[in-house]
């Protein structure tokens, strides 16, 4: 059994993650007792109904690790006396502390409930540090729960709220999870990147336990790149920290073990874990103990002692199939509970803000009315078609009868429309949402805070609304022209077209964001040069390359256009020195027409469906959108057009 094994590697992921991920599963020191006593005496000298719900919170958080049962009696008096003085900030603090109880204690479906109810109260209360940790505290138990981009998207969530510089304990803890998740979705680079990058900002903080974690990261990621050696002085860094919670130091050791095994240090391997297994048991922590049975296996296999290592293995199934079968448990009753508090928030929220809902239904009634229009005409079609062959049935059987083929195919085409108001509805329905609700919060915090914000930030909320709205006019103009160009019947408009204009007008739009990130760009086509397509198509399919090629360009990069052509194919090129993608992915998205979404060089997000649309509206016309890349070097798009639309 291998310690690069899937199974494997998410248990002591899993276990790294519970232990260190969540804010406030730290500390468990003898200096406790001194800080709880200070605390409580402060607690009775005071009689603000405010600060004894902040006492009786940190008290609570003291008590956490070693008497669990006493942390929850203070949690419910501050969260008492929180709704008592109606303080959304207290209330939300009390909810985020109950979580991590319910974390520490197992009840993980409880735990997601209470850090829901925290993050609603938080976003009321404006208090971006809370929220930035419950987006945290959220993100660590979907890691747990297997969800890695949803604890991807949480974690990001956190360190865009983050005020660096006042919370950089806080975010290196991010940048940690984030290597984590990384390491476990097998982007080995990336793990290893943000492992470096924890261990410079872990160097800054007073708190060494973070830098312990740091290099722990660092450990698996280079073991886990085959640099064996390497791992081992990030090991031994790791485990040189003071006051790290025994069951981290007791993981490391496993793995450090196994770090040496693969040297060859049989022996020095098999000392390391000499006289553990007692106290490991005795904790009763199941993904230690996996990995401390994982480890004696590997190194009585090493020893050629097959007896115990077999021992070993068989220990580890057994116990491994109680995980596992606790874990599918957990995952089911989280997610269940986890979307319907989500469900109920946004039920109150309709509730309680009646008018701004029904102002954001019209603007989202403005932006969707095409949309909506075709999919109405679908419907009535479907409709009238459904009824007229209903009258033909009850008329004359005997024609049904000789038409049966007409009719089989007539229900194919109903079919076929059917799936296109589907799939249609499910775009407006997932797609067109998520970026009117970022509209919408941005104007929302234009209007409650805009006596707060300075120009700087105002410029920045004006920017990210610009690029809020650009974003969803091309995902609504995408749609659009993917609806018409699925019409039975309907037929494009070509003309001769000067490809250089289009190319310019599409650059214009974009025009903001090339200046930001300082992108050159190069176009080597001829003034001159035409192409006669229909234009509504070519400006479509130029304006979503473009778009991708600004979105994976970094800063100081270029972007290139050329064209060529023959006797069957007009070609245009659009070629960046982007990120890349990889061949499974351009195949998964322009041949196998899947979803796939990846943020751009300065986060920008995706929403995985234009190059699907813009494949497919291409074929309308006759062409189809080709791709190459090198990973870290760049991309070409090519948009290809038969040459005998090419005006010459």
């Amino acid at each position: 059994m291998s310690i690069t094994s899937s199974s494997n590697i998410k248990m002591w992921i899993i276990f790294l993650l519970n232990s260190w991920l969540l804010c406030s599963l730290t500390n468990v020191s003898y200096g406790q007792k001194v800080i709880i006593d200070s605390l409580q005496n402060i607690l009775k000298n005071t009689k603000s109904d405010s600060v004894r719900s902040d006492i009786n919170e940190q008290i609570a958080y003291q008590y956490l690790y070693y008497k669990p049962d006493s942390s929850k009696i203070y949690i419910e008096r501050s969260l008492e006396l929180a709704k008592k003085i109606n303080s959304q900030a207290a209330i939300a603090k009390a909810h985020n502390r109950m979580g991590t109880y319910n974390v520490v204690t197992s009840q993980y479906t409880d735990a997601i409930l209470e850090f829901q109810k925290s993050l609603q109260y938080y976003k009321k209360s404006t208090d971006l540090n809370g929220l930035s940790t419950t987006y945290g505290n959220l993100g660590a138990l979907d890691f747990y729960l297997k969800d890695y981009d949803a604890a991807l998207e949480n974690f990001h969530k956190s360190i865009k709220l983050l005020d660096t510089a006042k919370h950089t304990s806080q975010y290196t803890k991010e940048i940690i999870n984030l290597g984590a998740v990384h390491r476990e979705k097998k982007n080995l680079d990336s793990a290893y990147y943000y492992a470096k990058r924890s261990i410079a900002y872990s160097k800054k903080l007073v708190d060494k336990r973070m830098l312990s974690v740091a290099n722990y990261n660092m450990g698996t990621a280079q073991f886990l790149l085959n640099q064996p050696e390497e791992a081992l002085k990030s090991l031994n860094a790791s485990l040189e920290q003071k006051n790290v919670p025994l069951q981290f130091k007791l993981l490391a050791t496993c793995y450090k073990a196994q770090v040496l095994n693969s040297l060859g240090k049989y022996n020095e391997a098999e000392n390391l874990l000499e006289g553990l297994e007692e106290q490991i048991l005795s904790l009763n922590d199941h993904y230690l103990t996996l990995v401390f049975y994982e480890s004696k296996e590997v190194i009585y296999q090493s020893l050629n002692q097959y007896a115990k290592a077999l021992t070993y293995s068989q220990r580890y199934k057994t116990l491994n199939k109680t995980v596992h079968n606790e874990e599918q448990t957990n995952i089911f009753q989280n997610i269940k509970a986890k979307y319907a508090q989500e469900e109920r928030a946004y039920e109150n929220e309709l509730l309680r803000n009646e008018s701004e809902i029904q102002s954001l239904q019209i603007e989202r009634q403005k932006h969707a009315i095409y949309a909506v229009g075709i999919i109405l005409v679908l419907l009535l079609v479907i409709i009238i078609i459904l009824y007229r062959l209903y009258k033909f049935k009850a008329q004359n059987n005997q024609v049904l009868k000789d038409n049966q083929k007409r009719l089989n195919a007539s229900n194919s085409d109903l079919a076929a429309i059917n799936r296109q108001k589907d799939n249609l509805f499910s775009i407006v329905a997932h797609d067109v949402k998520s970026p009117l609700a970022a509209i919408l919060n941005s104007i929302n915090l234009l209007h409650e805070d805009h006596k707060n914000l300075n120009e700087e930030e105002t410029a920045l909320v004006y920017s990210e609304l610009q690029k809020q709205t650009s974003d969803l006019f091309y995902l609504i103009e995408n749609v659009l022209v993917w609806a018409k160009s699925q019409m039975n019947g309907f037929k494009f408009s070509f003309s001769k077209l000067n490809t250089d204009k289009f190319i310019r007008e599409a650059l214009q739009v974009e025009m903001i964001f090339i200046n930001r990130k300082n992108i050159k760009v190069v176009n080597n086509i001829n003034k001159e040069e035409t192409i006669n397509t229909d234009s509504q198509v070519l400006r479509v399919l130029l304006r979503n390359l473009i778009n991708n090629a600004v979105k994976f360009t970094p800063v100081d990069g270029t972007i290139t256009f050329s064209t060529n052509y023959n006797k069957d194919n007009y070609h245009i090129d659009i070629t960046d020195t982007g990120i890349g993608i990889s061949e499974d992915k351009i195949k998964k998205v322009l041949v196998d027409q899947e979803r796939y979404t990846l943020k751009g060089t300065a986060d920008e997000p995706g929403n995985g469906i234009g190059l699907i649309l813009c494949q497919e509206i291409a074929s309308k016309i006759g062409g189809h959108i080709e791709a190459r890349s090198e990973m870290g070097k760049g991309s070409t798009f090519t948009l290809v057009i038969p040459t005998h639309m090419h005006g010459e």
